[in-house]
């Protein structure tokens, strides 16, 4: 499986998103129960949220698209993914007694002040949206800090740091109730998103194949429904 592609950021907004599909209803043989985005523990990412994430962020990057269209299913997959693991290092984080740093600071102050002039929901999905990669690396170096404190390890490098905190936060997702409702195409593995063939379904034809396909098709987002596309 690839790794997830990050979300789009409005300096590179020919950058292409996760693929997925959105759906509030329950997915038959799973656990999920209608409305759930993904499960992290003991706490559920709600689909409306994903959702009201996603079309608010569309709404912000339509006009950096520049006559592009995006089927929502690349903006919700990503929002998905990236709620889901940062709500994964932030439990990891709280039991080991850590919070986000500078780097995670000073991207929201940097995204706060780039979106100023947006609605205040667009603004809100933007900077929740595009640091939530400064939030989990945050956290997973001050976790690998705390754990390399823990071994005694006065002088680990940044390597060795970046590394503790990165194995505990994939140990965490194996060890916890870390689930992505299939729809959405994306799963964590090895504490990162990852691009995964979650359908229950089989594409039949060029249409359904564009849909499932790994990079956005512009033709096939161009017969979709205005709801169901970006730009």
């Amino acid at each position: 499986m690839k790794q997830a592609r990050p979300l789009l950021g409005l300096a590179a907004a020919s950058t292409l998103l996760a693929s997925g599909l959105l759906s509030g209803c329950g997915v038959a043989g799973t656990g999920f129960s209608p409305g759930v985005a993904a499960s992290v523990g003991d706490t559920d990412i709600t689909v409306d949220r994903v959702d009201g994430l996603a079309a608010s962020y569309c709404d912000a990057i339509t006009p950096q698209l520049e006559g592009q269209v995006l089927p929502n299913s690349y903006l919700t997959s990503g929002v998905a993914g990236q709620l889901t693991l940062a709500a994964a290092a932030e439990q990891l984080a709280e039991e080991n007694g850590v919070e986000p740093g500078a780097e995670y600071s000073g991207q929201v102050a940097q995204l706060e002040s780039a979106v100023a002039d947006l609605p205040e929901d667009q603004q809100e999905a933007v900077v929740e949206v595009e640091s939530a990669g400064s939030l989990v690396s945050d956290l997973v170096i001050g976790v690998g800090r705390r754990l390399a404190e823990d071994q005694g390890l006065a002088d680990a490098s940044e390597e060795q740091v970046a590394q503790l905190g990165n194995e505990a936060l994939a140990a965490w997702i194996d060890d916890h109730d870390v689930e992505v409702n299939p729809r959405y195409g994306v799963t964590l593995e090895g504490g990162q998103p990852v691009d995964t063939d979650t359908s229950t379904s089989v594409a039949v034809g060029d249409v359904a194949t564009a849909a499932m396909a790994e990079s956005p098709d512009a033709e096939y987002a161009a017969t979709l429904p205005e709801s169901q596309r970006c730009g």
